[in-house]
């Protein structure tokens, strides 16, 4: 088969608690570059996760999965966060595809 190229596989973070939890209302200046991040604890110095906007434009994410995401910040589940990178403006950022949620 020629000319058939391989969807691309999302990388995976290590399990981890949430560290931080950002939303973004239409109103705020940065909603059309993301609509939401999380910073997770094993990284949080380095990366955040974000959905939605021109920087991870297609990978927004459902209102069950925001929210979620807030519960297992709220009640301190561990999360393994699969995401896509995307390149907006020469920089590099984490778009979430998917979220596994673990009872610790």
């Amino acid at each position: 088969m020629v000319g058939l190229a391989a969807p691309a596989r999302a990388d995976q973070t290590a399990t981890t608690g949430i560290h931080q939890f950002m939303m973004l209302e239409p109103g705020d200046a940065s909603f059309k570059l993301f609509h939401g991040a999380i910073w997770l604890e094993h990284d949080k110095a380095t990366w955040n996760y974000r959905w939605g906007g021109l920087q991870c434009k297609g990978r927004d994410l459902s209102d069950t999965t925001v929210q979620l995401l807030f519960a297992a910040f709220r009640s301190e589940y561990q999360v393994t966060v699969e995401y896509v990178p995307s390149t907006y403006k020469d920089k590099t950022y984490r778009c979430i595809t998917g979220v596994t949620i673990t009872k610790a």
